[in-house]
């Protein structure tokens, strides 16, 4: 019994974890029933495309075409890729050439398809232009090995290209700064700040600065506004002058409390509560804390305890001692599952490892060994840490 109840033991994380697969199965489960009233398909309008066709075949049949000319070629193109003809993907010729400007002749020269040459000269007929080298490859009829093929050879500028001479030209253009007067960042108002040329957003990161209690004790303070730039930090830098506030002697003089030294595996629960903000309960959770460890190796164990503030501990640690002593350990070949799981460094998955390893492979024969479990490699020096706690013997 005790053994089903191991394997079906589960942490609050892996409970978690469980339920959430389950849901997300369920919803995978019945999301094919539930799509369709969720999702409406889209309809496409065919009615433009057919007219502009009707009216394209119309025109071809009413007007004379000369033999041999670029219009005749052109239009025979326009029928071959309303037809849907196939053409297989050939090597091309290609040139230098501007896809904006560049002839359908040209076009059939470097080998390019029918369909291909008819999508470029419809795309730019309705407006359409390419701004860079990769705007080509939107033509869906062009495909990619083509597209590679005539990439070298465009006259145009790479998307990467076009982004980079963008960034210098808005680099370059910069408001210029207004003349600077001297000011306190202690003191000064919006107003003042705006004068100044300081942007909207760094003006709020000041006064928000100034309204939670902040305050620019010398001239490098102000560099620490995260949204200030350097150059205008360094425009302002000479102009700034913080007013020294004058300080007050108290009238009273305060000591600090001291605290008597205590070695923490022979004190009382009075010792722990003379610290400040150590009361009952905490005197009683770190006596128990060392019953279960089975004494105090060193003073830092003390701040292990859970959800003590790391304040507290730290203005106690000075007071607290730690003589060596006799730990109690665990026999790792004859401790039961219980008695692993129930020190504060072991979890029920090391404690079920030790005892899978002894099982099947025999007594250990040195603690050490147990750093060659994968529990154990957790990357928080759980193994040095419950070491002393152990033994073979």
């Amino acid at each position: 019994m005790n053994h089903l109840k191991d394997f079906f033991y589960y942490s609050r994380i892996e409970r978690n974890g469980v339920i959430t697969l389950l849901v997300i199965l369920l919803l995978l489960i019945f999301l094919p029933y539930t799509y369709t009233f969720f999702v409406t398909p889209p309809l496409t309008d065919f009615t433009d495309w057919k007219a502009d066709i009707e009216a394209f075949e119309e025109g071809i049949s009413q007007k004379p075409i000369a033999k041999h000319s670029t219009t005749q070629k052109t239009q025979n193109w326009n029928m071959k890729a309303i037809r849907g003809e196939k053409e297989a993907v050939t090597t091309l010729k290609p040139q230098k050439f501007n896809p904006n400007t560049v002839d359908a002749m040209d076009l059939e020269a470097m080998g390019l398809p029918v369909k291909t040459i008819t999508s470029i000269l419809k795309y730019r007929a309705k407006g359409g232009q390419f701004k860079d080298k990769e705007s080509l490859e939107k033509i869906y009829t062009l495909s990619s090995e083509h597209y590679q093929q005539l990439y070298p050879f465009i006259d145009l500028k790479s998307r990467a290209e076009v982004l980079t001479q963008k960034t210098a030209t808005a680099s370059t253009i910069s408001k210029p700064l207004p003349p600077a007067f001297d000011f306190d960042p202690n003191t000064a108002t919006g107003e003042h700040f705006e004068a100044l040329g300081l942007a909207s957003n760094t003006i709020r990161s000041i006064l928000n600065y100034r309204e939670k209690g902040g305050r620019f004790r010398q001239i490098e303070d102000f560099k620490k506004i995260y949204t200030l730039p350097d150059s205008v930090y360094q425009h302002l830098k000479a102009h700034i002058k913080i007013v020294q506030q004058p300080t007050y002697a108290s009238s009273k003089t305060y000591s600090p409390k001291t605290y008597q030294k205590i070695d923490i595996n022979t004190a009382s629960l009075e010792d722990f509560q003379q610290f400040r903000g150590i009361g009952p309960s905490y005197a009683k959770r770190i006596l128990k804390l060392k019953e279960s460890l089975g004494g105090f190796l060193n003073s830092q164990q003390v701040g292990e305890l859970y959800k003590l503030p790391d304040s507290t501990f730290q203005s106690m640690l000075p007071y607290l001692e730690c003589a060596p002593i006799e730990v109690r350990k665990i026999n790792i070949n004859t401790a039961t599952l219980d008695e692993l799981k129930a020190h504060p460094y072991l979890r029920w998955f090391h404690a079920k490892a030790i005892i899978h390893y002894r099982e099947t492979e025999g007594p250990w024969k040195s603690v050490d060994l147990i750093q060659i479990l994968t529990e154990f490699d957790d990357g928080k020096g759980t193994f040095q840490k419950v070491k002393p706690y152990l033994t073979v013997q």
